[in-house]
């Protein structure tokens, strides 16, 4: 059998759903439509379905390896949990492009750089963790 007890599964699937909604709310899908004065655009759909096959992928992928377990199920989970949970890190931290007001760069796009980086050891961790 696995060696990842049933509720981490449960628990990415929460946490999935979580971020589910909160994508849903940052992407504006339930506001009314744009209008001429509001100059935040909706990510390009490309980009929304990549995010939906992602999160589908990992609520699914949970749910058979509740039922067949193994090493890389787990893996695969933990890095598509990763994956989901980047929109939101992008969100919170400095920018990476230019200003579109000021034209310029944010001077904390360093703290962007060192905290993705810092992200993806933390995920590759993770994900060494599970096969021991």
């Amino acid at each position: 059998m696995n060696d990842v007890p049933v509720q981490f599964y449960q628990s990415v699937i929460a946490i999935e759903l979580a971020v589910a909604g909160a994508l849903l709310f940052q992407i504006r899908y339930f506001a009314p439509r744009a209008t001429a004065d509001d100059d935040r655009r909706p990510p390009p759909p490309w980009l929304r379905l990549a995010m939906a096959v992602v999160l589908g992928a990992t609520i699914f992928g949970s749910l058979y390896a509740m039922k067949h377990g193994g090493h890389a199920a787990d893996e695969a989970i933990v890095v598509g949990l990763a994956v989901s949970l980047l929109p939101i890190l992008l969100r919170v931290l400095p920018p990476l492009g230019p200003n579109t007001q000021a034209k310029q760069e944010d001077p904390q796009y360093g703290v962007t750089i060192i905290g993705l980086i810092l992200y993806a050891v933390l995920t590759a961790g993770t994900v060494l963790l599970l096969n021991d």
